[in-house]
């Protein structure tokens, strides 16, 4: 499900055949490259993920899109898996007492809607001559929380996408908003994950690899 702006803009699209759409992330937020080596750790901590997608600011949000779960959880996944951070993780709630630590992951969509809705009429009266654009803003919120569901910590993160019609926007209709927005958020996720490691609020231990090389 697309924010309200996203879906004027598409129908439109999807109305004037000609026309073109295409997404691009906007990059707020650098690109997280490497994330950090914990290698030289015998235990990680596993992890209890709890994720929840919602239309509206931050602080105002009610609506929680359920038909988009999968998805984040897919991207989540993903990126947790190529992290190494950890030494497992799940979803399942059933893995949530066992588990050293709960990430919780709130991500909000929020824009001026009227704004962009604007810009889709006018784009469409003109027969997408002249380019119309809608920005889609991700705010992310990741609270970590210990085996007793106490605070650790907290931190937020914002970065946003833009979407255009138009005719000349045809050779780039490959950039999808899906693509856009979902590799957005695995860039959000991954900044904040590299930030709960460097601030040292995860916990990670050598001792048993330290007692392995004493042995051998």
């Amino acid at each position: 499900m697309l924010s309200k702006k996203l879906i004027c803009l598409l129908a439109a699209c999807a109305v004037l055949s000609l026309s073109g759409c295409a997404s691009f992330r906007n990059n707020e937020i650098a690109e997280v490259g490497k994330m950090p080596d914990v290698t030289q750790y015998a235990n990680k901590p596993s992890v209890f993920v709890e994720t929840h997608f919602f239309h509206g600011e931050p602080d105002q949000a009610k609506l929680e899109v359920l038909t988009l779960k999968d998805k984040v959880n897919t991207t989540v996944g993903r990126t947790l898996s190529e992290s190494a951070l950890f030494s497992r993780y799940s979803f399942d709630e059933k893995d949530r007492a066992t588990a050293d630590y709960v990430i919780r992951l709130d991500i909000y969509n929020h824009g001026n809607h009227a704004l962009a809705a604007v810009a889709g009429f006018i784009s469409g009266l003109t027969f997408t001559v002249i380019p119309a654009a809608a920005t889609d803003n991700y705010t992310l919120e990741a609270k970590l929380l210990d085996g007793s569901g106490n605070l650790v910590s907290k931190s937020a993160n914002k970065d946003s996408i833009t979407t255009w019609i138009g005719l000349i926007f045809l050779p780039m209709v490959a950039a999808t908003p899906e693509k856009a927005i979902f590799g957005t958020l695995e860039n959000q996720l991954k900044a904040a994950l590299k930030e709960l490691v460097e601030s040292g609020k995860l916990k990670y231990s050598v001792r048993d690899l330290q007692l392995r090389l004493l042995a051998g």
